[in-house]
């Protein structure tokens, strides 16, 4: 009786980090706790209604994953947002992408009333201007899609793939597409489900592969001068030789 007594505490609190890990990691992908956001864990503890102890291995977790930051003096933050490396991650992206389309068309498990349902959401969601809705049904169908290949590696590298993509395309894809493009992005869409259901593993390898390098072209055109091109600055240097 002692000895079970002593284990069930433990359960519960690592059930309880994994809980604060799910939510948390959940709120930082969509950037609903910003990027540089202090973590404080008592205030953390008293929302979760747990001990500190959970707080911590959650934050550790997710700082496994590059998701949290703990700073010298003691102090966690949600990790930055950095494009350093969004070069070698869209390359990463490309790579992966276009082999779960090839898997997903050559599987021979591709149900047409599943798919068409996911490009329905999808348009639905575009055409009502919810972003957020967008792109939660973009990512079930391409996790469908790699969930088609019944190859875990495959699943596993994709997912990672699309999660360390997520908070991109929050700040930078979504904000930037204009309607045209979002409604191109259905037609690409359909296009890769065609694909996938006719069983052409080369026209699903180019659609996502048009998928993936026309919402690069948006991430890339945001980050591009707003306004600074557009001024006359010299009139500016002419104002202080008169001076």
């Amino acid at each position: 009786m002692a000895a079970e007594t002593k284990t069930r505490p433990r359960k519960r609190g690592r059930r309880g980090a994994l809980q604060v890990y799910d939510v948390l990691r959940e709120e930082i992908l969509w950037v609903r706790i910003a990027p540089g956001t202090a973590l404080d864990e008592r205030a953390l503890a008293a929302r979760f209604e747990v001990s500190r102890t959970p707080i911590r291995e959650a934050l550790l977790l997710l700082a496994g994953e590059r998701l949290v930051q703990f700073l010298p003096n003691r102090t966690s933050i949600v990790a930055p947002f950095s494009l350093d490396n969004t070069g070698d991650y869209l390359d990463a992206a490309l790579i992966i992408s276009r082999a779960v389309a090839r898997a997903a068309a050559l599987s021979d498990r591709a149900e047409a009333a599943v798919l068409n349902k996911y490009v329905e959401r999808f348009a639905r969601s575009v055409e009502n201007d919810d972003w957020e809705a967008s792109l939660k049904s973009e990512l079930e169908a391409l996790r469908h899609l790699a969930g088609l290949s019944r190859n875990i590696f495959l699943i596993k590298f994709f997912d990672e793939v699309i999660d360390a993509g997520m908070r991109m395309r929050v700040l930078h894809y979504y904000p930037n597409a204009t309607s045209e493009e979002r409604r191109a992005s259905v037609g690409r869409m359909k296009a890769l489900v065609d694909a996938v259901l006719t069983g052409d593993a080369a026209a699903g390898d180019r659609a996502i592969e048009r998928m993936i390098l026309a919402d690069s072209a948006i991430i890339v055109r945001s980050l591009e001068p707003r306004f600074g091109g557009e001024m006359q600055l010299e009139r500016f240097g002419e104002g202080l030789g008169a001076l």
